[in-house]
Order: structure tokens, then sequence, then C-alpha cells
């Protein structure tokens, strides 16, 4: 079963552990516990999936995520295990520039809502004022494109005078009358 607790590194205690007294003979009993690792924990035990739905932190510190329809409720408020690092660089004995990564800005499920209402309202308002500018754009477009389309090219021309000139010399030569000439002997 999975379980998903509050914090990313958690550690549930189902019993305790016993050390050895080897004065009056007892042997060492282990312990039982269950660690949440980055907020999950799978447990396969069944045994140990019935300690952890009587234990008392049930339902207030981790919960039982296999339910249809649970969603990580605490998700966008667990923090990385890994601190931040200063990192700076030391150059020629001397201090040099730091090298730290920038920290990651984490939001809410409400304020991540909110920045999409906010960044659509500047989209529709943007699109309001780019609406004009896109559909002149476009009818100069289509006019320019039809203007081109009537207007026939300048290598057009050459080719329709270039087929015009063959056909002229044919004419010319159908027109004229054939001679033929016959030698005597």
């Amino acid at each position: 079963m999975k379980f998903t607790s509050k914090q990313s590194n958690y550690r549930v205690v189902l019993r305790h552990g016993m050390p050895a007294e080897p004065i009056t003979g007892r042997a060492a009993v282990p312990g039982i516990s269950i660690k949440f690792e980055n907020g999950q924990a799978n447990v396969q035990n069944e045994e140990y999936c019935k300690l952890l739905m009587d234990h008392p932190a049930f339902n207030r510190d981790f919960i039982l995520a296999e339910e249809p329809g649970v969603a990580d409720p605490w998700q966008d408020f667990r923090r990385d295990p890994e601190p931040e690092h200063d990192i700076t660089a030391i150059e020629y004995g001397h201090v040099g520039k730091n090298a730290n990564p920038k920290p990651k800005i984490s939001l809410s499920r409400d304020k991540q809502r909110e920045l999409k209402e906010i960044a659509k309202g500047m989209a529709v308002e943007m699109a309001k004022e780019m609406a004009p500018q896109m559909a002149k754009t476009l009818l100069e477009t289509l006019a320019a494109q039809k203007q081109a389309e009537k207007k026939p090219s300048k290598s057009s021309d050459v080719k329709s005078e270039k087929e015009e000139a063959p056909k002229e010399e044919n004419e010319s030569e159908e027109k004229a009358p054939k001679t033929t000439t016959t030698k005597a002997k």
C-alpha cells in the first residue's frame, strides 16, 4: 500500500526495539519503523499496513494514498530534504564569485490558479490590441497577392515572345509561293 506524509523525510515507529541485556539473558528485540522518502512510503507487508492504519498519527501526519480520487494534499508545501548549498569559488587565495543555484520557487495551488487567471486576462487584453493590427496586415497581404496575380511577370512575357517568333517564321514560309527549278538537259 502507498502512504503519503506531510514531511519529506518522516519515520513512523510501529514498535520500539529493545536492547539486549546479557546479564539477565534477554536477547535484543528489533524495532519496526517505516521511513517516508520524499513524502512517499510503499509498504508491502500486510501486518505493517495494519499497524500504520492503527497508528495515532494516521490521517493527521500521513494518509493512505491509494484511495481513488485522493491527491497528494501536501505536495505544494513539502520541501526538498537536501538543503541549498553555499558554493563559492576561490581563485588565487581570494574569495571569488558565488556560484549558488537559484532556489526553487514553489507556489501553492491557489497561487497557481490566481497566476493563470492573471495571465489569461493579460492575454485577452493583448489580443484586443493586436486584433485590428493583425487584420490590417492580413488584408494588405491579400491585396498584394491579388495584384501580383493580375500582373503577368516579366519572365512569362519573355517566354511568350519566344514562342511567337518561331510561329511568325513558319507563317511567312507558308505564305510565300513555292518555286521549283528544274534543270534543262
